[in-house]
This record gives C-alpha cells, structure tokens and sequence, in this order.
C-alpha cells in the first residue's frame, strides 16, 4: 500500500473535523446575529462589527478571520474590513433566500451535544426520541426545509407528478403527513386555493408553531391537527398525501404507509420524498450522502429505535422506497425526475 492512499485519509480527517469546527462558529455566528449583521450593515471592523452586537472584540475578530477561511465571509486587509457577498448572504443571512442554509448549523450542534446520550445507546440499545432532542431542532428543521416548501415545491417538484397541478387547480383533498411547522401545507394552499389541505404531526409545540404561521399567513383551506395518522379517522379521504422526507424517520413505516393507503381515493396518490442517496453505502461517497450518513445515528435512527421502531436511518434509497410501498399493498410506484441534490421523489399509487 502506497503512501497516497494514507495521505487522502489523513486529509479527509483533516476536512472534516475542520468541518466540525467551522459548523460550531456557524452555528454561533447564526445565533448571535454575526451573519445578519454583517450583510445587513455592509463591511465593518471587527471592533465595529463587535460593538453593533454587544460582543467583546477579540472573539468576533477570530471568528471574522475562521470565516474568511471557510469561504463564508471575505476581507479588505487594506481596509481592515469585513464584508459578504451577494451569495453569501443569500446562503447565510437571508432566512426567506431560495438558497438560505445556515440553519443546518442550528440542526448540527445541537445534535452532536448528544453523543454522550448517543454512547449509551451505542452500549445498551433503544434511542433518543423526538421529544427529548431539545427545542431547537424542530425549529431548525424548519429552517433547513423552509427554502425546499417556499421556493421549490409548488414550483418545481409537484409539477413533476403528472396531471398533479392540474388536479389541485381544480381543487382536491390534501393530506400532509409528517407537517412540522406546516410550510409545505401552506404553501399548497396558497398556491391552490381550491384545494383544501390538512397537515397533521404528532409533536404538539410544532402543530402549534405551525397554526401561528398560519395566522400569519391567512391562508383559509389549510388547516392543522396534532395527530398522528393512526387516530385520523379512516373513513376521511384524500385525493393527495405529501411525505415529504419522513417516512424513513417512522416507528413503523410499512404501518404508516399502509394507513395512508386506505385512506386514498381510488384515484388518489402518494407524493413522497426521501434523500437522495442509495442503499449501497459506497455510492454516498459525496457530500450530501456524507453528510445523511453521518447524521443518520443522531436523528432518524434515534428517534425510531426510541419507540421501538423500525429503525431505518436517513437513507433508504429508490430500492428501499421500493420495497416499502409493495409492502404496504401500493401496486403502482414511479420515480420523478425532479432536479434535486438532496431529496428523491416517487408517486406511488393504490
């Protein structure tokens, strides 16, 4: 064995524990405002940068200089200033960007402030479940997907299914499983006022956050229950159910998926999602699949195997979306061809 495959190890290591660090100074810069500041007011001194937040100088100032080598912020030596571009600001900066990522940060540190917790399920098995993860990970799930349900959904993704926008033009039932914070069921209902869509989760402080956006957004079909899909009554039909990335995180995805089924119409239809990635590890040697199959033990798998759950993990791939909806009694299955680097889309029919 040659040297050369050591030394990609090696810097491999390198990368990603500079990783590790640089997502814990994003994650301080989002949440101290560092970010916003500075795309909002222009270029500053670390000691003006400083003084607009309260913050001691020295600290911003390394930080400013970690973030120029990460390529997230840049720098006027001659200056002695500090500035962002357009892009990095849409990316860091700007929450309602179609590119806005920096609440992968607030998803990130949280999480890996578990690994204790995570070692002893490592040792004796069972999980950490959902309730337990802490208050700012649904939020910042939210965060991570709002650019995903404002920009890409109903302009992209559900154009995708054939027939589908036509359908929801004219008015259909949609069922949200899995809502969250409710964007996707807004933005359906904003887009498609003659359809009528209900968004339902079990987490409680969710549903509610979800109903406050609602208000906000005073959109009147869309409408929200803390539930799970067990206790919707069956004899309530849809004509659309959106699983949007949530099915691999269930208790009992076959169970779920085949409590959906029964409650199509006849002419109904599943459109769901799960990240881009295959069943076969070696082809996620990239950085979404990198990134999946590393947070997988912190989240997804966790939080099923808390329940007693299937425990699935982040990505199943096509060939484990496949299986799944056979299982749960779906005849017809169809891959989408959506452009998308993180997610997968099927259509899956009765």
């Amino acid at each position: 064995m040659t040297d050369n495959p050591r030394r990609q190890i090696v810097q491999q290591v390198i990368a990603d524990v500079g990783g590790a660090f640089v997502a814990g100074l994003g994650y301080i810069g989002d949440r101290l405002g560092l970010f916003k500041a500075l795309a909002r007011d222009g270029a500053a001194s670390s000691s003006d940068l400083a003084g607009r937040l309260g913050l001691d100088e020295r600290y911003v100032r390394e930080w400013l200089k970690a973030m120029v080598s990460a390529g997230y912020v840049e720098c006027d030596l001659d200056a002695g200033t500090y500035f962002m571009t357009r892009d990095q600001k849409a990316v860091l900066a700007e929450e309602d960007s179609p590119v806005f990522a920096a609440g992968a940060f607030q998803f990130a540190l949280p999480s890996l402030g578990l690994t204790e917790r995570l070692i002893e399920c490592f040792r004796n098995g069972g999980g950490i479940a959902f309730d337990d993860l802490g208050e700012e990970i649904p939020e910042s799930i939210d965060r991570m997907h709002r650019a995903w349900f404002e920009h890409q959904l109903t302009a992209s993704w559900l154009p995708a299914a054939p027939g589908m926008v036509q359908r929801l033009e004219s008015g259909i039932r949609v069922l949200d499983v899995g809502c969250g914070l409710g964007r996707a069921s807004i933005a359906i209902g904003q887009a498609y006022t003659r359809s009528s869509v209900v968004g339902i989760d079990p987490h409680g402080p969710s549903i509610a956050k979800a109903c406050g956006l609602l208000a906000e957004a005073g959109t009147a079909n869309v409408r929200f229950r803390e539930t799970d899909l067990e206790s919707l009554p069956a004899s309530e039909k849809f004509d659309l159910v959106l699983a949007i990335d949530c099915i691999h995180d269930m208790n009992d995805p076959i169970g779920v998926l085949a409590g959906i089924r029964t409650r199509l119409d006849d002419e109904g239809a599943v459109f769901w999602s799960e990240p881009a990635g295959s069943h076969d590890p070696a082809e996620n040697r990239n950085a979404p699949g990198r990134m999946r199959s590393a947070l997988s033990p912190y989240h997804c798998l966790t939080v099923s195997l808390a329940e007693g759950g299937a425990g699935l993990g982040t990505i199943i791939g096509e060939a484990g979306a496949r299986r799944l909806a056979a299982e749960a009694g779906f005849g017809r299955f169809e891959k989408l061809d959506v452009a998308s680097a993180m997610q997968q889309f099927f259509l899956v029919y009765k």
